[in-house]
């Protein structure tokens, strides 16, 4: 569906309910499952090192999002899995979430400052201002910077690599990985649920863990979960949204480049890197520790 359509379909932009039921349609299709299937029969995932390291910057927009909105007396002290949570639970609170939103890149156009530009479009105002998955993990990535956090926003996509079904493109979505330095790990957040996932003793689980564990058939549980303050759409959210989509990792080159494409594509073995403008990445260097320029 063109964005115009979607625009012109007013039921979608009328309350979060109306969008709920959306995804509880997409959620219970045969196309879903099958895009779950699927995704737990990636296989493996390349280990190699090509160099790649994601660039993080501190810009202009972590200070000035700071300045606005206090993010370090909202994360508050302690872990910095408690203080990202914070943040996380608080940008929830005041932001909706539509991952129909094709409205907001028209208002919000323009430089670095994108991050605080979507953030006062859609702060503490109505549903038809909602943001979408990526919007949501480019503001979550840089209100974490603003308070100290590293971290980087990935999109997830499963786009129908697998031979003899051609159902068309897949799910996509858009999250982001945060690092813990107590543990030297990284973790996924998810600022469009208020979500993250843990393994079956309680370990958060970033994007390859989830991964392996979803293709391994182990325990996974959502630990955390709101989906514009309630608990619909939960099982369509983890089949749908996450495992559905969980194929394919798409990474942007750095902090200062999130306007663009995300060029940088972890693929399972196999897979070819079909668009020329991108680079093959591996699991090594998406999970590499971060360091900042």
């Amino acid at each position: 569906m063109n964005p115009l359509a979607l625009w012109n379909n007013r039921d979608m932009w009328r309350s979060p309910e109306a969008y709920a039921g959306y995804v509880r349609r997409c959620g219970s299709t045969p196309q879903a499952a099958f895009f779950l299937r699927s995704s737990a029969e990636a296989g493996a995932y390349p280990q190699g090192d090509h160099g790649w390291r994601y660039k993080f910057e501190r810009l202009a927009v972590h200070d000035k999002l700071e300045k606005a909105y206090g993010l370090c007396e909202i994360a508050g002290q302690g872990s910095v899995f408690e203080r990202a949570l914070r943040i996380m639970d608080w940008l929830s609170a005041h932001v909706w979430y539509n991952g129909m939103s094709v409205i907001t890149p028209s208002f919000c156009r323009g430089k670095r400052l994108g991050s605080l530009r979507r953030l006062r479009f859609s702060y503490g105002k109505v549903f038809w201002r909602a943001l979408n998955c990526a919007h949501m993990a480019y503001i979550l990535a840089d209100c974490l910077i603003s308070a100290g956090i590293q971290v980087m926003p990935l999109a997830i996509t499963n786009d129908s690599y697998w031979p003899g079904d051609n159902p068309g493109k897949g799910p996509c979505h858009a999250v982001v990985h945060a690092w813990l330095p107590e543990e030297r790990r990284w973790i996924m957040l998810d600022p469009s649920f208020n979500a993250y996932i843990t393994d079956g003793e309680g370990r958060v689980l970033n994007l390859a863990e989830l991964q392996a564990a979803h293709g391994a058939g182990e325990q996974i549980h959502i630990a955390q979960y709101s989906f514009n303050g309630t608990q619909d759409c939960k099982a369509e959210y983890l089949s749908g949204f996450v495992l559905g989509a969980l194929i394919n990792i798409h990474a942007w080159d750095g902090t200062a480049d999130l306007s663009s494409f995300a060029r940088n594509k972890l693929l399972p073995e196999g897979v070819p890197l079909v668009n020329a403008n991108a680079r093959a990445i591996t699991i090594p260097e998406l999970l590499a520790e971060p360091k900042f320029y």
